[in-house]
């Protein structure tokens, strides 16, 4: 029995003896590590503190800016001083047709439409044919010009015998005198028989055509509406055809009263489309109102802009942008681009070292396209950053 355990109680040893040794060994191993690594944390929190920051930071109250930074950033900076700013008048429009350019056209007697000439979208000249009817008050005039020129050439003839009979010493002066006045009489009612058909829209037509009306066009442009089709009947009250000229258009825009009172005629305005934004036309303005509305407290401007290309069309939304000329002025003025919201207020950053700078809240006033007028915030002389602007505050106002 003794002999049998012997073996056993030796085994148990022998493993006793190996976890103590692996013991050991891990214990050496981690009492030589544990230094190592302290040494390295160390040398790795050294090196920090002695490596240079490379992004922007407080010190002293003011913010510095690491070379790296501002190398990176491509940070610049511009002296602050007086200079002109031309405020600019964003508002926009609805283009449509110029007034003085368009033109309705109708019959000016009753009749029926006997041919249509044009459709929408033709380009006429002035003085083309649109549309001719039949109309029977028409064809009466011009025959009453037929009867009253029958008349005219008898009392000639006549006014001709008596005046050779008078010579011949057969008729009295008398009656060459009333020959006379009967050729005056009918001349005249040949007149008014020519200007009654011209007033009824006709002209002297030939034989077979009486009572045949040509409308015409009065102006150059194109044919935007027609209102007419064959056989129908017409009254001088009804417009048949509208012709515009879209060489100009007109864009009536409404400016707040505190704008509008610097915009004087002939200010130039800046057009651009909603749709093709960069293709801008430069207009005028050619009428400011005096007349303010009483619920939007605007006023309204109307610009004249050219359209010879035809890239513009009524009815299209467009952008404008205006330059009261009576807004133009000398003022301390910053770069636009120098300027950015921080808190909802307009700041800058100034320039109080080297490589430092110091957040400024200013107040604005007029604004132009590229300057902006600063009335409290900022004296001349001083330097701001106007270059890397964004950059800066991304990284200070996270």
């Amino acid at each position: 029995m003794s002999n049998s355990s012997e073996p056993g109680r030796a085994s148990r040893w022998l493993i006793l003896l190996d976890h103590a040794r692996r013991w050991f060994v891990l214990m050496f191993v981690f009492a030589v590590a544990t230094p190592l690594g302290c040494n390295h944390g160390e040398a790795a929190e050294a090196d920090a503190a002695t490596k240079p920051p490379e992004l922007p930071y407080f010190e002293d109250g003011v913010i510095k800016l690491p070379e790296v930074f501002a190398e990176k950033a491509a940070l610049q900076s511009t002296v602050v001083e007086m200079t002109e700013v031309s405020p600019v008048v964003h508002v926009t429009g609805v283009l449509e047709f110029d007034e003085l350019r368009i033109a309705e056209v109708g019959s000016r007697i009753s009749g029926r439409v006997k041919e249509v000439k044009v459709i929408e979208g033709t380009k006429v000249e002035t003085g083309d044919v649109l549309a001719t009817l039949d109309s029977a008050e028409l064809g009466k005039a011009q025959a009453e010009i037929s009867a009253v020129v029958a008349k005219a050439e008898l009392a000639e003839r006549d006014k001709e015998r008596k005046r050779r009979l008078l010579q011949e010493g057969i008729a009295s002066q008398r009656a060459a005198d009333l020959a006379s006045a009967e050729v005056s009489v009918a001349s005249a009612e040949l007149r008014a028989a020519k200007q009654r058909v011209q007033a009824l829209g006709g002209g002297s037509s030939d034989k077979g055509a009486l009572g045949v009306m040509s409308l015409t066009s009065p102006i150059e442009g194109d044919v935007v509406r027609v209102r007419v089709f064959r056989g129908q009947a017409v009254e001088p009250s009804y417009t048949a055809f509208t012709i515009a000229d879209r060489s100009t258009l007109w864009v009536r825009l409404s400016v707040f009263e505190g704008e509008v009172i610097n915009i004087r005629v002939g200010d130039s305005v800046e057009i651009s489309s909603q749709v093709t934004p960069d293709e801008v036309l430069t207009g005028t303005v050619t009428f400011v109102s005096t007349v303010l509305d009483p619920v939007t407290r605007s006023a309204e401007v109307r610009v004249v802009v050219p359209n010879e290309a035809g890239k513009l069309r009524v009815g299209q939304a467009v952008n404008a942008r205006i330059r009261p000329s009576a807004a133009r002025k000398q003022a301390l003025a910053i770069p636009r681009k120098a300027m950015v919201q921080v808190d909802g207020k307009p700041t800058v950053f100034v320039e109080v070292g080297e490589r430092a700078v110091m957040p400024r809240t200013v107040e604005v006033g007029a604004q132009g396209p590229d300057l902006v007028e600063v009335k409290k915030g900022l004296e001349p002389g001083e330097r701001i950053i106007t270059e890397g602007v964004f950059a800066l505050k991304s990284e200070l106002f996270r």
